[in-house]
């Protein structure tokens, strides 16, 4: 491992390192060492503070490696199987037609909807506070899966909610004591809490913070006390402890070869994710990591096993790219044991713009009911995924990266010579959009959706309308919004993708909705 002046760390965070930003806390553990530990930028900018090694920050689904390695450790106490149903400690779950069993939950193979999708879909804000009771509530609601469990892969954090109250059920504990007490007492993890009640005061925490379009930031903090998926406040300091237990094995040993070992598929196949931690490779070395996001804050905890080396990165401003920033820093300590990757290393090619635009349009994947919107924006081409226009960067015949760490795209004909958007996922998997010519509905057909809707999942009525030649969605608590037409009897309105239903006479019914993590969620016309 190389020695490593620090002022090339510090270099990187640079665009942060002042008293007018919100920035990261960043730790990095060689041997189970702390060995260098800095701040960059402000916990506080109404009272000047700045952030350091032991500001304490919410890490979002960071969390979710403790509340499966919780899980882990009432298996091997014997109180609970990882192969049980659900529903044998969580009876209120409906039944629907399948077990779903812990493990399944563990490693987002459940098929359960997304509580935070499941959220916006019905109408709740940003600041709206989001509780333990909130989630369940919606959880207790499914009237189907998204698919047969253990079938696919696709990350729900409904899961982990239910997880927790699992561990409550089962230890006789609040989830919080119960963590406290089996994780963060014994490594000393004394500035680590599941934060369960929004009001709490928790000293030395860091506000988050987003980039105002005009300049300047504005408060952005976390409103959510639903611990399990996310909700655990936590420093620097702390979390390297928790990487040193993973070469030390002070706490849960038995449990985390286990949490580093990656799940299966129905089939056989892995999903790459092990206990609340995606298992992957960076450069050629294998890499267990999980990332966080919620509100301003974002997080990455990245660790090396075969080199005992780790990364910790802890950020309060919405636009910081921590997973990408902790492998910047892992390139300059483990450089000469990293390979080439053809993805990170080569280099960005120029194409005409006319080149670029003849890949624009609407792509659609058929399996899953979704689209993407590849477009051309002030000579740069990209995809809005999740609300943000993301540049796709051509670096090959066809190839793109996408985002940071970056994610290979591949626009290329298929044997038919139709155009496919092609998103490689770890392992080689990959979704598949093919280019489709969008629907141009008249206007009677647009004045044939309008209607008002409800969905019993969500307790929540949609009303749909005509304006201006365009169909719009009203829902309480939002601003309208326009519906833009995909193929026949589909729309998309920004993550998300409708398709109209119609009865035995042809007249429309309903609607589903489908998201990343939501599919065939019903809204029947009232």
């Amino acid at each position: 491992m190389m020695e490593v002046d620090t002022t090339n760390v510090d270099a990187l965070f640079a665009e942060w390192d002042r008293a007018d930003s919100p920035g990261c806390a960043l730790g990095v553990i060689r041997g189970g060492e702390l060995v260098y530990a800095r701040g960059y930028g402000m916990a506080n900018l109404d009272l000047g503070v700045p952030l350091s090694p032991h500001s304490v920050l919410h890490v979002a689904s960071v969390s979710k490696e403790f509340t499966a390695v919780a899980t882990g450790i009432l298996d091997r106490q014997g109180k609970l199987s990882l192969d049980d149903d659900i529903r044998k400690y969580v009876p209120e779950m409906p039944d629907l037609d399948h077990t779903v069993t812990l493990r399944q939950l563990i490693h987002h193979t459940s098929g359960l909807r997304d509580q935070y999708g499941l959220f916006r879909l019905a109408g709740w804000r940003d600041e709206d506070v989001q509780t333990f009771d909130d989630v369940l509530d919606f959880a207790y609601r499914h009237r189907r899966l998204n698919f047969e469990p253990g079938a696919e892969y696709a990350y729900c954090n409904t899961s982990y909610t239910l997880l927790a109250l699992t561990v409550e059920r089962v230890s006789g504990q609040t989830y919080r004591d119960f963590v406290r007490e089996q994780i963060f007492e014994p490594l000393s993890m004394t500035q680590s809490h599941f934060h369960d009640d929004v009001t709490e005061i928790v000293p030395n925490r860091a506000s988050a913070y987003e980039k105002k379009d005009d300049g300047g930031f504005k408060v952005e903090d976390s409103n959510v006390s639903a611990v399990g998926a996310i909700c655990l406040y936590t420093s620097v300091e702390d979390l390297a402890r928790w990487v040193r237990n993973f070469r030390t094995r002070e706490v849960a040993g038995d449990v985390l070869d286990e949490a580093f070992t990656a799940g299966s598929l129905n089939d056989g196949s892995s999903q790459n994710y092990g206990f609340g931690l995606q298992i992957g490779e960076y450069r050629g070395q294998r890499t267990v990591s999980h990332g966080g996001v919620d509100s301003g804050y974002r997080a990455e905890l990245l660790w090396f096993p075969e080199v005992d080396f780790g990364v910790v990165v802890l950020a309060n401003l919405s636009q910081f790219k921590p997973g990408w920033m902790a492998r910047k820093v892992a390139d300059l300590y483990l450089g000469d044991r990293l390979s080439a990757s053809e993805l990170l290393d080569s280099p960005a090619i120029e194409l005409p713009e006319a080149d670029l635009a003849a890949l624009t349009g609407l792509y659609r994947d058929e399996r899953r009911s979704l689209t993407r919107h590849v477009e051309l924006r002030d000579g740069k081409l990209g995809v809005t995924i999740f609300e943000e226009f993301l540049e796709l960067v051509p670096f090959g015949n066809g190839r793109f990266r996408l985002g940071r760490p970056p994610a290979e795209i591949q626009i290329q004909p298929n044997d038919d010579g139709t155009l496919e958007y092609r998103e490689i996922l770890a392992g080689g998997k990959r979704h598949t959009y093919v280019r489709v010519e969008p629907a141009l509905p008249d206007i009677e057909t647009l004045a044939s959706y309008a209607g008002s809707y409800y969905c019993p999942e969500l307790d929540a009525r949609y009303t749909l309308f005509v304006r201006d030649g365009k169909l719009f969605r009203r829902l309480r608590k939002a601003k309208d919004r326009e519906l833009t037409p995909t193929v026949a009897d589909a729309f998309s309105a920004g993550s998300i993708d409708m398709v109209f239903l119609h009865d035995g006479r042809g007249d429309v019914s309903g609607f589903e909705i489908f998201t990343e993590r939501i599919r065939y969620l019903r809204f029947d016309r009232v």
